[in-house]
């Protein structure tokens, strides 16, 4: 009986040891991935918010500077024009990550969606053009229905992007109170 007992003792031991070998060879792998991969995965995030600036003001080259968390002044041969600010609401599906531009004195120029999960020929119509025209020369905090119309069938993901662009003008605006550019 006893040795019985040492030798399922000891099966359930190598097992043990073997799965522990096992996790730590995919944990090394999974690690040797991660950094192989992080650099690009950074630069394609920094490329995507580049695009997004540039295609908030129209135009290319300019010096995009991260100055606090999601906050960054925007300056062309040197003279700031705007600032963009990178937030997110809450949609259907997720969060709406978006990037807010606006002119020095504080007016929304325009926003960009830049990541979302909403469901596509729905929600996912708040990246239309036409829809996100409507939050340009707007100014301080809005209200959807008033300032800005929801999208019919789509009324959480409206929700969640006035959500992104107040939560967005509520960090600009903090920012310049701490005394940011101006």
């Amino acid at each position: 009986m006893e040795k019985t007992k040492n030798k399922t003792f000891l099966n359930v031991a190598v097992i043990g040891l073997k799965l522990l070998l096992i996790c730590a060879i995919i944990a090394g792998i999974v690690s040797f991935v991660y950094d192989l991969t992080l650099e690009k995965y950074e630069a394609n995030i920094q490329e995507t918010k580049n695009k997004a600036i540039g295609q908030i003001f129209g135009k290319e080259g300019l010096d995009c500077q991260e100055v606090d968390t999601g906050v960054y002044t925007v300056k062309e041969n040197g003279i700031l024009i705007g600032y963009c600010v990178e937030a997110a609401g809450k949609g259907f599906g997720g969060d709406i990550q978006l990037m807010v531009g606006y002119t020095a004195d504080q007016k929304i120029v325009a926003v960009e969606i830049i990541g979302h999960s909403e469901t596509p020929g729905v929600g996912d119509k708040v990246k239309n053009p036409d829809y996100l025209a409507n939050y340009a020369e707007q100014s301080g905090e809005l209200t959807l229905g008033t300032d800005v119309d929801k999208i019919a069938g789509a009324s959480v993901s409206s929700r969640g992007v006035i959500a992104g662009v107040n939560a967005a003008t509520k960090a600009l605006e903090a920012y310049l109170a701490e005394g940011g550019a101006q």
